[in-house]
């Protein structure tokens, strides 16, 4: 094992980043990005291996179906419906290469070992490639690797909107959570409220927190202009936008009343919304939104364009007048749009959560949750605001500096949980 002294001995240090549910859904995904350009960026030359859950990269193969869902998606996209419903684990696998291809543009030497899920092959990985840490395991491996283990929690959503919850997932994330935080040698989250609701909700001792610092980080690549992204989506006129999944808790219906009442002295600006539509506790409520847009008498003017790729939601972030984040929970300041608005220098209206009030930095302006009124006057505002280009030079600044600190933070809670390791018996 590792003798652990200083910065010398970090960049020694063999570096697992857990994957497994983190590549679910597009945030995870953006999650793990992040997380590993801060990891190289305050250790360059340390050994890092992605674990990625399942078989190795997928094959696409030309078939019918295939040809179907392509021109079914271009339809879609063009006509603002959101793109046909995949097969989970294609979906899965699907969202493993993205990642895998997002991570290779930051380090094309980065190290990928498949088959090291948290239920199919986590230890025995960690074991073949001498790891000192896993980092960013989201719930008990179902076999503990010998190494340090770093778990994540995103947040305690259950703990504060039950009702959007069974009973039965209501006990299951308690369990999940206590079983992670009682293997784990070091836990981190994004943001305080989350350390402070585990120190709240859980009976038994804890390891050593770590939170994140607010560290939004800017792909150099995002400050190009590529005007051949926007044009598939034909948008007319100026448009705000919100980049979220539509699950419950995003609370998109705010934003579509706040779209009403700024349309009676604006009916020109749009709103457009990208992220996933499926919500498994409720797999009726997008068709619910949509009946509630009709009767605000929204169509012509509210686009729903499903999961696009990446670099066409970013490129449509940066023309946007805003983006808009009406949620009602976050497990980090403003979810993972804001970050990357705050990145671009991009305006953001967000709702007063006390998560959300953690950002740090940025052109962020803030409303009452659920207040429609108060959103519409934001939205108002920020039209009637010239448009600034950024200073892409100064926003690479404040991200190179984000990035060193969150990277810091992170080290630190690997080194506290290798540490840990080592005293125990």
């Amino acid at each position: 094992m590792l003798e652990l002294g200083g910065a010398s001995s970090l960049a020694k240090l063999r570096l697992g980043v857990c994957c497994d549910v983190l590549i679910s859904w597009g945030g995870g995904v953006d999650l793990v990005v992040n997380q590993l350009r801060a990891i190289k960026a305050a250790q360059p030359g340390a050994a890092v291996w992605l674990l990625i859950p399942g078989a190795g990269p997928t094959t696409q193969k030309f078939t019918w179906e295939s040809v179907r869902y392509a021109i079914n998606d271009g339809i879609k996209a063009l006509i603002g419906r959101p793109r046909l419903p995949r097969n989970p684990e294609i979906t899965r696998s699907l969202q493993s290469d993205e990642l895998v291809r997002r991570l290779k543009q930051i380090d094309p030497s980065l190290e990928i070992r498949y088959s090291a899920g948290l239920d199919d092959g986590l230890a025995q990985a960690a074991a073949d490639l001498r790891l000192d840490a896993v980092y960013l395991a989201m719930r008990r491996p179902q076999s503990r690797p010998a190494c340090a283990l770093v778990g994540y929690v995103p947040d305690y959503q259950h703990r504060h909107l039950p009702h959007l919850f069974s009973a039965k997932e209501l006990a299951e994330r308690d369990q999940v959570f206590g079983a992670l935080i009682a293997a784990s040698d070091a836990m981190v989250m994004n943001a305080r409220a989350v350390a402070e609701d585990m120190r709240r909700f859980t009976p038994g001792p804890l390891p050593e927190l770590h939170v994140l610092p607010f560290s939004p980080n800017l792909n150099p690549e995002w400050l190009d202009a590529r005007p051949e992204l926007l044009a598939p989506y034909a948008i007319d006129g100026p448009y705000f936008i919100i980049c979220n999944q539509f699950w419950m808790h995003k609370d998109h219906l705010t934003a579509f009343r706040a779209l009403a009442e700024l349309a009676k002295t604006r009916s020109d600006v749009s709103l457009i919304c990208t992220g996933g539509t499926t919500d498994y506790r409720d797999p009726t409520y997008f068709g619910k939104l949509e009946a509630e847009a009709a009767k605000l008498g929204l169509s012509p003017r509210l686009r729903f364009l499903g999961h696009i790729p990446k670099r066409d939601q970013i490129e449509l972030l940066k023309h946007a007048v805003a983006l808009v984040q009406p949620t009602l929970f976050e497990g980090g300041p403003g979810g993972g749009s804001t970050y990357e608005a705050v990145a671009l220098g991009q305006r953001v209206l967000l709702s007063d959560l006390p998560v959300n009030l953690e950002v740090d930095g940025g052109d962020v302006r803030f409303f009452p949750k659920g207040d429609h009124v108060a959103l519409a006057q934001l939205m108002k505002g920020a039209l009637a605001e010239p448009v600034i280009p950024p200073d892409g030079k100064a926003l690479m600044a404040k991200s190179a500096a984000r990035l060193q600190r969150n990277g810091d933070a992170i080290w630190s809670a690997i080194q506290s949980a290798v540490s840990k390791a080592q005293r125990s018996p």
